[in-house]
């Protein structure tokens, strides 16, 4: 019943990819071509200065990010299932109730059974919907 999906592999999309590894060494190359031959060093010192932060951001956005998302996706559904079972507990509660209630039903007391359960269904309502405004 709280079968999890099999997540869908990931598909790398190849030309993209090494689509932009030649455009950014064309682009790292055209900058060499371009800079004077003074500011050289700088250049260089430049670019693999661009290159480490590159690498430090992927690392950081591509690799954390799957478990950190994961770990709110596993928190979210442990939550909602906690708040399920507990509903289901409270309405399993409610109808052992309401069951228990009209066990005693005759002819005569229809309309006080009827009540009763106008009463008990009002009260878990409320009930409910006071949990759920506090976040519960």
């Amino acid at each position: 019943m709280n079968e999890t999906p099999t997540p869908t592999r990931i598909r790398i999309r190849w030309g993209w990819f090494v689509g932009c590894l030649l455009l950014g060494l064309a682009a790292i190359l055209i900058g060499a071509l371009v800079a004077p031959a003074a500011g050289q060093a700088g250049y260089v010192a430049g670019v693999m200065a661009n290159v480490g932060t590159t690498l430090l951001l992927v690392g950081i956005v591509v690799l954390l990010e799957r478990r950190i998302i994961d770990s709110a996706v596993r928190v979210v559904r442990n939550a909602n299932a906690e708040a399920s079972e507990s509903i289901r507990a409270q309405i399993r509660d409610l109808e052992d109730r309401l069951a228990t209630e009209w066990q005693s039903a005759t002819a005569d007391n229809i309309a006080e059974k009827q009540a009763a359960t106008k009463r008990l269904t009002d009260e878990f309502t409320k009930h409910i919907v006071d949990d759920a405004s506090r976040g519960q």
